[in-house]
């Protein structure tokens, strides 16, 4: 028997290379389009399919949770086949999803699983993730990578440039949003995730500007321990910020990731951002 697994939620946006590689069990939250439900796991619903249907749906789809049931029994599973399970999760404050894993353990076994609010989302969560798992496979202590997991938490950091504020304002997870009328006026918003928070960092009025502030804003937080590059159905985009920040990199491997579909329903297609982890 294993001594540790790792568990997680699928907006962790972790490249599957990663998850194979450390064997991270990953819980499917859900898309629902209408009547019809799909695990966000890369197989009912692939990241293309999901952005062509947002961009051409009459019905703009729904999020949910993993459900408990599914919870537990991955948990359940990852228990039998370590002594512990360490499962870091998207944030309480925005998601449910916290909660699911929370009533899991403690229906199965609450003194094996410890569990950590993330306070982020996508590959805030995701190097998180990955660095607990690299400490786990190296063979630290489990109270060794908790500190380490908890020490990155202040320090990392999501920008990220919206093509339109209309999705966030639909989600209903960001009180600010709902006042704003940017379709009207044609602003791009950059927010900011830190802390289980998202902050209103910018508005501009074009496509150009967003990408401008994106840069201003990621070098002034810089130098990163650890750097992502995210989208929302944009790989072009992505690209292009990836050479315009190409000094920056901490990393060897360009880590790009395209968001995953449950996160897209709230930020909404075409849209840019970045996950770091400052140096100090």
């Amino acid at each position: 028997m294993r001594r540790l697994l790792i568990m997680t939620d699928s907006t962790c946006d972790l490249p599957s290379a990663w998850v194979e590689r450390y064997d991270i069990r990953v819980v499917p939250t859900y898309v629902q389009f209408g009547q019809e439900s799909l695990a966000d796991d890369g197989v009912q619903l692939t990241r293309k399919d999901f952005y062509r249907r947002l961009i051409n749906t009459p019905i703009y789809p729904t999020t949910s949770a993993p459900p408990l049931g599914q919870t537990q029994a991955m948990m359940a599973r990852a228990l039998d086949e370590a002594e512990h399970v360490l499962a870091i999760t998207a944030p309480a404050k925005l998601s449910s999803i916290y909660n699911t894993f929370h009533l899991a353990a403690k229906t199965l076994a609450p003194h094996r699983v410890t569990l950590i609010d993330s306070t982020q989302l996508s590959m805030g969560l995701g190097w998180q993730v990955l660095t607990a798992a690299e400490m786990a496979e190296a063979g630290a202590e489990l109270e060794a990578i908790v500190a380490a997991v908890r020490a990155m938490q202040p320090r990392t950091h999501i920008w990220a440039a919206l093509d339109s504020i209309q999705s966030l304002r639909s989600s209903g997870r960001v009180s600010w949003a709902a006042a704003w009328l940017g379709d009207f006026f044609k602003i791009k918003p950059i927010i900011h995730l830190h802390d289980s928070e998202v902050h209103s960092a910018s508005r501009v009025r074009t496509t150009h500007r967003a990408f401008d502030t994106l840069i201003q804003l990621t070098r002034a937080a810089a130098p990163f321990s650890h750097l992502a590059f995210l989208h929302t159905s944009n790989p072009e985009g992505a690209q292009r910020l990836s050479e315009a920040l190409a000094d920056l990199y901490p990393q060897r491997e360009i880590v790009t990731a395209e968001v995953t579909p449950v996160i897209g329903v709230h930020v909404g297609a075409k849209g840019l951002g970045l996950a770091v982890v400052r140096k100090s």
